[in-house]
């Protein structure tokens, strides 16, 4: 296509060049025929651009002769190339300097990074106070670095200069992030502060939570507000939110204190007599707790209240811990002979329950099954305080005081004589055998 264009256009244009003079002269003289003319149009004007000229020359004149005017003369030339200089490259000017706040911003952030607080500090003021242009693939750079003063006023404990630094973020047309960032700065000095009513803050979280559904920050005041104002249901509410939104590093943390919060209401329900709520929450409990230890308990502490000890000792039983069998053991001190023994080794097939079972076939008079189970419970568990304690106490059952008496002096020489980091481990290993 483009060589038929080329032939085309020749084509056109052979017939004038054929009419046009051989001679170059000719030619040029041809050519320069149509500007002339063009020229005497434009003679007038051309006339007053002249006298003009003429008019500046002869003022410049006496300047030129003398040495301070030469310099002024020269000093008026540089000034007047630098300002067209400006305008002509005003943009890049413009992009200079907005490259230049931003590598101010960059170099702040490393200093921040580098635990430099004090230059990182130093370095955002001067950005935050910046209003020339800004980048165009960072517009944002002055507020985000008056969100990182604020920030930084906040771990300094200075909540009033963290509040003068967000009230002078333009919250206008900033993206989502830094908007997130901003209410959740906001309310974290104001509930430092202590000057605002809770009131208005939960409104103020509870607006931002509209905006970003699941903000772990937000639903951590939420909880928090819940809880100094004793709205415990409110505050679990918040934190099976927090658990389901939290990061996968920061979700354990959160898990267990969601149990935390599940146990202690149940707790308190059960010591309020509100059997029904301390079951739901041991529902809860087990849902939440990955082991389901702490829920297993719960439930068999309300069957335990509710006077199902069968039913207590089959809950406990399934924990599988030395909680378990010290719920056991003192469910059985409690209801002696309420559960059989087989069902016992049945419920809880751990060696620990060999001491429960020594102690309970003790309490029968089958003195010789109980001395049977005790010396195969103390040669399987070892001599941890927490067996010894035990032992003793089925010796005493089977009526050899001597024995208990001889065997709780050993235990307690044996605690003195060891480093109490190591007796502090040895007993929890031992608590299988409780």
């Amino acid at each position: 296509m483009a060589k038929l264009g080329k032939l085309a256009a020749r084509g056109l244009l052979a017939p004038f060049k054929a009419l046009l003079p051989k001679s170059p002269w000719l030619r040029v003289l041809l050519y320069a025929l149509p500007i002339l003319v063009v020229l005497a149009f434009f003679g007038p004007a051309l006339e007053v651009v002249l006298r003009l000229m003429e008019f500046v020359l002869q003022i410049l004149q006496p300047m030129l002769e003398t040495t301070v005017g030469r310099i002024l003369l020269v000093v008026a030339l540089l000034a007047l190339t630098a300002a067209i200089l400006c305008w002509l490259l005003r943009a890049r000017v413009r992009e200079m300097r907005a490259e230049a706040i931003l590598g101010r911003h960059l170099f702040a952030t490393a200093a921040l990074v580098g635990m430099n607080r004090g230059r990182s500090r130093e370095q955002f003021q001067r950005v935050a106070r910046y209003r020339g242009p800004t980048p165009a693939r960072f517009p944002h750079v002055v507020q985000d670095a008056q969100l990182k003063l604020a920030r930084l006023a906040l771990e300094a404990g200075d909540v009033d200069d963290a509040l003068g630094w967000l009230a002078r973020v333009v919250e206008p047309g900033l993206p989502k992030e830094l908007q997130r960032s901003m209410l959740q700065l906001r309310l974290e000095a104001l509930r430092r502060q202590g000057q605002v009513l809770p009131a208005t803050l939960r409104r103020e979280a509870e607006s931002a939570l509209q905006r970003f559904r699941g903000d772990v920050v937000v639903l951590g005041v939420l909880r928090d507000l819940s809880e100094s104002e004793g709205n415990v249901d409110e505050a679990i509410s918040w934190q099976e939110q927090i658990v389901a939104s939290a990061a996968p590093s920061d979700r354990p943390i959160e898990q267990q204190r969601a149990v935390d919060m599940l146990s202690d209401a149940g707790q308190a329900a059960l010591e309020a007599g509100d059997y029904d709520r301390a079951r739901k929450l041991a529902n809860k409990l087990q849902k939440a707790d990955p082991t389901g230890e702490v829920g297993l308990l719960l439930s068999g502490d309300v069957c335990r209240a509710t006077n199902t000890p069968r039913k207590a000792a089959q809950l406990y039983g399934k924990v599988r811990s030395p909680a378990g069998l010290d719920r056991i053991a003192e469910l059985l001190s409690d209801y002696p002979g309420v559960v059989e023994i087989r069902e016992l080794l049945a419920w809880c097939p751990m060696q620990g329950i060999l001491l429960v079972v020594a102690r309970e076939l003790a309490r029968a008079g089958d003195m010789d099954r109980a001395k049977r189970a005790a010396r195969v419970a103390a040669e399987a568990l070892g001599p941890t305080p927490t067996t010894c304690a035990v032992l003793a106490e089925v010796l005493e059952l089977l009526g050899e005081q001597e024995k208990a008496t001889l065997l709780r002096e050993e235990t307690v020489a044996q605690q003195l004589m060891r480093p109490t980091a190591h007796a502090t481990s040895k007993d929890d290993g031992a608590g299988g055998g409780t």
